[in-house]
């Protein structure tokens, strides 16, 4: 049976999947996000909202007041694309070589007007006031610091948001309590040997063999340092040496990530990384520096807003279609907000209605998006606002 609040939404379907295919059309990267930022500024004036443009670079704030005193909270979606090819092979695919709305911010933009557009037809009946915030550069995780640090949580009492999740069929919402997403921290690390003729190692120091021991000693973090009930992941994502097949080369570049599930654990790897490279570097007569660079926390959501958006979602779509979220490694600089103000990050289905679980993932250069999610999420985000307010 279709709530009223979804019922409300699905006129909006065909506008809302309009504005998701232009937006896919037409990504733009972290801190690039001008046209998208128009283009909600465009849609959110015909609403009659006060706006605020180039906040934290790219990120647009409105305000939506309604007749009734009362608290504000905030409702988030962020704008950012990938650099990835897109090789969907749909008739909207991109139209920017090597850039990507593989992670559906195109739609969450989307559902995010489309909220905006359910509660401003009803601003007469609304107490308090809801604030939408379309914020940049998620991808590399600075887009909510600058955001909160130009303003866009003063005054707010409580922050929600979502995110598609392809391999969870559309119609479907995965919502918990407590840590969902990682923290991320971005690993720097540079080696410097003594480089020469590979013919002649005896007359070098070889960083690229200091670095393979490093990547291997890294991996005992997790499996030898940590408890086995504390989960944490220390990956090197890339590792640069050399050009040529007979030099060794004087130096050796890694990057990676690491991601925890606890603040504690979090703040205690960085030593233990620290003390693995530089004693191995040292073994094998190198020179290493170490950079763990702190980009978002755990994503932690307060107990009362997820039982407030379990809530929500039993109240528009049914309890039988509410599953229990899967933790995931994953991370979101949603935790920023989350830090600062109480609020809620939930999973709206994204996927096929069968064998969602085997589609393409986020990040992946053929991952689809069910639009069908779309009027389920504006109805979903706006059912949430209202009830956050104390309903109509």
């Amino acid at each position: 049976m279709m709530s009223d609040a979804l019922r409300d939404a699905m006129p909006l379907a065909e506008e809302l999947i309009a504005i998701r295919r232009h937006l896919h059309r037409h990504p733009e990267l972290s801190l690039e996000e001008k046209e998208t930022a128009a283009l909600v500024a465009r849609e959110l004036a015909k609403l009659g909202l006060g706006i605020r443009t180039g906040v934290g670079g790219h990120g647009v704030v409105a305000d939506l007041k309604g007749a009734l005193p009362g608290k504000t909270v905030a409702l988030r979606a962020d704008m950012d694309a990938l650099p990835i090819q897109e090789e969907t092979g749909l008739e909207f695919a991109s139209e920017r070589p090597g850039v990507m709305h593989a992670c559906g911010h195109d739609a969450h933009t989307a559902i995010l007007l489309g909220a905006a557009k359910l509660l401003a037809a009803r601003a007469d009946r609304l107490r308090g006031t809801v604030r939408f915030i379309f914020q940049p550069a998620e991808e590399i995780n600075a887009g909510a610091k600058v955001m909160i640090a130009a303003g866009a949580l003063d005054g707010v009492a409580e922050i929600y948001g979502l995110h598609n999740l392809p391999t969870l069929p559309a119609g479907k919402v995965a919502t918990c309590a407590g840590p969902i997403m990682g923290s991320v921290d971005r690993l720097e690390i540079d080696i410097e040997g003594r480089g020469g003729h590979g013919a002649i190692p005896d007359q070098c120091i070889d960083p690229i063999v200091c670095a393979s021991q490093i990547v291997l000693a890294l991996q005992t973090i997790a499996s030898r340092e940590l408890s086995p009930f504390e989960p944490a992941v220390v990956t090197i994502g890339s590792l640069k040496a050399g050009e040529a097949n007979n030099v060794i080369p004087h130096r050796a570049e890694m990057t990676g990530t690491i991601r925890t599930f606890d603040p504690r654990v979090k703040a205690a790897i960085p030593e233990r990384v620290e003390r693995l490279v530089r004693k191995i570097a040292l073994a094998h007569r190198c020179r290493a520096e170490v950079r763990v660079i702190d980009q978002t926390p755990v994503l932690v959501n307060h107990a009362a807003n997820a039982r407030l958006v379990e809530e929500a979602v039993d109240g528009t779509i049914g309890a039988a279609n509410r599953v229990a979220a899967v933790p995931t490694m994953a991370g979101e600089d949603f935790a920023v907000y989350l830090e600062r103000v109480p609020g809620c990050f939930f999973w709206l289905g994204s996927g096929p209605a069968e064998r969602a679980e085997e589609a393409y993932g986020l990040h992946h250069p053929k991952y689809v998006l069910n639009e069908d999610c779309i009027p389920l999420g504006a109805a979903l985000l706006a059912n949430i606002a209202v009830r956050a307010l104390g309903g109509f």
